[in-house]
């Protein structure tokens, strides 16, 4: 073909591919608008709701001229922040510039006033009874769970896939949790074994986990809700750390893990320094014989960690209280001797002081012990539930009543029981069994989901499935054989 035949037809073909000038359909033309903007007092996040924000760029969201970071994003919806903290009260102007080419924007008057506090809870749904469902049937799953409820008030757990021995995670997609979603976190290894969860001060998850391949601690930071992203972090690779890991976020946004050092048999805590915990502060808290065996960690109303976990030399259940930030100070309390303690959890209660849950396994009862004091030097201890081999793998959250709500395993049975405290110490309680169908509750987890009612994950040990108790009631009674007060 001739030289100037072909560039010819190169030319018709380039003009044929460029649009002609006075075409725009690829501008995003329709007008953006923002309806409403609803800042969650909890999570510090704020909703933007309206129209043709566009569906192919992130937006852009600024608040008084500083940039809000986008968490979610759709043609309808933006999710953004936190917002910092001390912003004060009155009118701030919001802009979003969006559309597909990000040539639209609009503002916005968001009026912000911190008196108000969060809307009331809606009521419970349904017929208040509780529900129990399968979250998942994927192989052998569901070993030690934790539950959270992240910045959007919905369930997330995480959990151990024996089959595969991976890291996983189930989000519902609503609050009966009919839709859910899984995700694979983390599955180079053996790894996923004492998953414990909790969320950060931007609404998403952070996990702590053992690699059980490489002796490790390890974090996951989840990047979305359903923690389909996540950066994965060795918190500590000293060599056989890490198993029963216990994480709680304090009000700075950064995590604090307790655990155990199978190798010097003692009670580690690791402070992270940021909250993705690339970095961590590591202390030793107790090393007193072979202690920290299932250890919990709350932080105390002074702002500052409190651990419950079980000395193994003693057989006795002792809280350590750190004294500083830096935690380089810590109180070390007995609280119950001989025999309990093998299983424990640790709650604040809402007068601010530790509550703690755990097994008296020398007489094979539920035990709590009521702290007096922030460091746990005294206590007030009451037997929950004594019908039978009780009260393994306690876990504790508080109800919408301030008060605590304790789930654990009926070994007589193999039954999964509630315990719904009546008054602060647990000196009375309303006692249901909630799921005995086959052998249920060997791992237990509970939260309080966004009616102030629990949800609790734990392991059905017959269908090797993980399985979710939805309490439609304070009592979460109603799905097994009712409840008893005693």
């Amino acid at each position: 073909m001739p030289h100037h035949s072909l560039l010819f037809l190169l030319l018709c073909l380039v003009s044929l591919a460029t649009p002609a000038a006075d075409d725009y359909s690829w501008l995003d033309n329709p007008e953006l608008t923002i309806e409403s903007a609803v800042l969650d007092p909890n999570t510090h996040l704020l909703t933007i709701s309206g129209r043709h924000f566009g569906t192919q760029r992130l937006p852009r969201v600024a608040l008084d001229g500083e940039t809000l970071t986008v968490r979610e994003a759709d043609g309808e919806r933006i999710v953004a922040g936190p917002l910092a903290r001390g912003i004060p009260e009155g009118s701030h102007m919001l802009r979003v510039v969006a559309g597909d080419d990000r040539s639209r924007f609009d503002t916005y008057d968001l009026l912000l006033d911190p008196s108000r506090g969060p809307p009331p809870p809606p009521p419970p749904a349904g017929d208040g009874h509780t529900r129990l469902l399968a979250a998942d049937t994927e192989g052998d799953v569901g070993w030690t769970p934790s539950v959270g409820i992240g910045g959007d008030g919905l369930p997330l757990i995480a959990y151990l896939d024996y089959s595969h021995l991976d890291l996983k995670v189930v989000r519902c997609d609503d609050t009966d949790c009919q839709a859910r979603r899984q995700a694979l976190v983390d599955a180079a290894g053996d790894v996923g074994w004492s998953a414990s969860i909790a969320v950060g001060g931007d609404g998403l998850a952070v996990i702590a986990y053992y690699d059980n391949s490489n002796r490790h601690l390890k974090v996951a930071k989840c990047g979305d809700a359903g923690c389909h992203r996540a950066q994965i972090s060795i918190v500590d690779g000293s060599g056989q750390v890490g198993k029963y890991a216990d994480i709680a976020v304090g009000a700075d946004g950064l995590p604090v893990i307790s655990y155990y050092d199978h190798a010097h048999r003692d009670l580690l805590l690791a402070l992270c320094r940021d909250p993705s915990c690339t970095s961590a502060a590591l202390r030793t808290l107790d090393s007193a014989g072979d202690v920290g065996w299932h250890n919990a960690v709350a932080i105390g109303s002074d702002g500052l960690p409190v651990i419950s976990y079980f000395d193994s030399t003693r057989r006795d259940l002792k809280v350590a209280h750190c004294r500083d930030r830096a935690c380089l100070d810590v109180d070390i309390n007995v609280v119950d001797m001989g025999g309990v303690g093998m299983g424990t959890d640790i709650v604040i209660g809402a007068d601010g002081l530790p509550f703690i849950v755990y097994w008296d396994f020398l007489n094979d009862d539920l035990k709590a012990a009521r702290c007096t004091d922030p460091a746990c030097a005294g206590a007030t201890i009451e037997r929950v539930d004594t019908e039978g081999s009780v009260g393994s793998n306690p876990a504790v959250t508080l109800g919408a009543d301030g008060l605590p709500v304790i789930a654990y395993h009926d070994h007589t049975n193999s039954d999964l029981k509630v315990a719904h405290c009546l008054d602060a110490g647990c000196g009375s309680s309303r006692i249901a069994t909630v799921d005995h169908a086959g052998s249920v509750g060997w791992h237990i987890a509970i939260a309080a989901g966004v009616r102030g009612l629990p949800v609790i994950a734990y392991y059905d040990e017959t269908n090797g499935n993980l399985k979710l108790a939805l309490c439609g009631n304070p009592d979460c009674a109603g799905a097994g054989a009712g409840a008893r007060e005693r």
